[in-house]
């Protein structure tokens, strides 16, 4: 009778917990390639070279893929660090899996835990594969090896195409209102500039090798643009100028007027504040009463915009995100310092409040408790009776209460105000969300339009074709 296994993604969410905590071998780590992997599928493995040999006081990186099927058949392990090892290509670092014990029988172990499971041991995972390919490694501890620090060629070969690009973009005519617009620096080894800083971090063979292609494709690219007259140099100022027009066009619409410079000394930098700019729209608005009786409704006040009227002609996604109990939305990484301050400023507001009620809970209700006694206690001696017996208030008259009671009043004003703030931001959350759902429909309606078009436009020049 065949036993269920764990599903994929608890065991790797185990695995990186495990991982994260350092709970594994010290002689070896490891953890995803980019946290935001929800497929769990790139992860990145160090492994401390063993003593006694060529191997000693190193430290190899190596970059593992866990497929679909993951744990029933073995990841694919590559060596980022170049090392003599047999069983592993010189090119890509790729590890045979026949080399290493482990990695060929673990189709095997796993159709045996599949029969026979061993819930308190977990002889299949990423760090089991580690150990025994340090095992290996062990085992030829003796071969000669490269220069510490080294990477395998495929590694090394996208510096010698940057290096490439930034020589040969810079050999491209610009006229001068492209190549001066944004100062000394040449937009084409600009653009190149951004692009492997973007990527640095990719360290997947694949993505390597797809880079590769893509880089040495544009290599031959701006090569033929060194040439005015040919069309590779004309998609280039095309694509440069539609660049210059979109940059433009979002710099008029966030443009700031220039005031004249005065006599007086310079005046200092404002505050940075949190309060809605005069100029701006507000993202929300209230559509149900201003009345404590009635919950708070919020709805878009113009978004989704057309696509026209966002910036750069692009349309970028929002996701809802919370910080402290806070949602907003989400349009790119990192965040705003503006988005930053205002909802440091939020927690720090609620914290502040949440803070208080606690204070006035348990340290301004003894001490009013004691005030209380104190004024029943000099009430009854100025009244010249029993103690309690001339004011029930405390013997502080008919136009206040008692400091208990002023206390109280207090902790019920706060938590007020702290209720009435998480259901506005829950109000708040739901109206973001139906934002996010119009943009998305109408990102899919865009997308289906411009399939659309495209469609129309190969009909169209068949059909010319046709005809001549």
């Amino acid at each position: 009778m065949a036993v269920a296994q764990v599903p994929r993604n608890f065991k790797l969410l185990a695995e990186l917990e495990k991982g994260e905590k350092g709970m594994g071998a010290g002689a070896c780590s490891y953890g995803l390639e980019d946290p935001e992997d929800i497929y769990m599928s790139n992860w990145r493995g160090t492994i401390w070279g063993p003593p006694h040999g060529h191997h000693e006081n190193r430290i190899y990186e190596l970059k593992m893929e866990c497929g679909p099927n993951y744990p029933s058949e073995p990841p694919v392990i590559y060596f980022v660090s170049q090392i003599n090892l047999p069983g592993v290509n010189q090119t890509d670092g790729r590890v045979d899996k026949n080399s290493v014990a482990i990695l060929r029988d673990w189709e095997r172990i796993s159709n045996e835990l599949s029969k026979n499971p061993r819930p308190k041991e977990d002889p299949l995972s990423l760090e089991a594969a580690l150990i025994a390919i340090r095992k290996y490694m062990d085992e030829h501890k003796k071969l000669p090896q490269p220069p510490e620090g080294s990477k395998f060629a495929i590694y090394k070969d996208r510096f010698a195409l940057y290096k490439a690009l930034l020589r040969q973009g810079a050999r491209v005519p610009l006229p001068d209102d492209v190549a001066t617009h944004s100062g000394p620096v040449n937009p084409i080894k600009h653009l190149v500039r951004k692009g492997f800083r973007r990527n640095k971090n990719d360290t997947s063979p694949r993505l390597v090798v797809c880079a590769l292609q893509t880089g040495y494709k544009f290599l031959d690219l701006l090569t033929a643009a060194q040439t005015p007259s040919t069309t590779q140099h004309a998609s280039i100022l095309s694509f440069l100028r539609t660049r210059l027009a979109a940059r433009q066009a979002a710099a008029t619409r966030h443009h700031k007027p220039v005031t004249a410079p005065s006599d007086g000394p310079p005046a200092r930098n404002p505050k940075p504040t949190s309060a809605l700019h005069p100029d701006r729209v507000p993202l929300l608005t209230r559509v149900s009463p201003a009345t404590r009786q009635s919950p708070p409704v919020y709805a878009s006040t113009q978004r989704p915009l057309a696509l026209a009227r966002l910036s750069g002609g692009v349309r970028r996604l929002p996701t809802l995100d919370e910080c402290n109990g806070v949602p907003f939305l989400r349009l790119r990484r990192p965040q705003p310092p503006g988005l930053s301050r205002v909802l440091r400023q939020k927690a720090m507001k609620r914290q502040a409040r949440t803070t208080k009620v606690i204070r006035l809970m348990e340290v301004d209700a003894r001490e009013a408790k004691w005030e209380d006694g104190w004024e029943r206690s000099v009430g009854g001696l100025l009244g010249g009776g029993g103690e309690g017996e001339v004011d029930k208030k405390g013997g502080r008259g008919d136009r206040e209460g008692t400091f208990g009671e002023s206390v109280q009043r207090s902790v019920t004003y706060v938590s007020g105000a702290l209720d009435a703030e998480r259901v506005d931001m829950i109000a708040r959350g739901k109206a973001m969300w139906k934002i996010v759902e119009a943009e998305r429909a109408l990102a899919k309606e865009e997308r289906r339009q411009l399939r659309e078009a495209k469609r129309r436009a190969k009909e169209a020049q068949a059909e010319g074709s046709e005809d001549v």
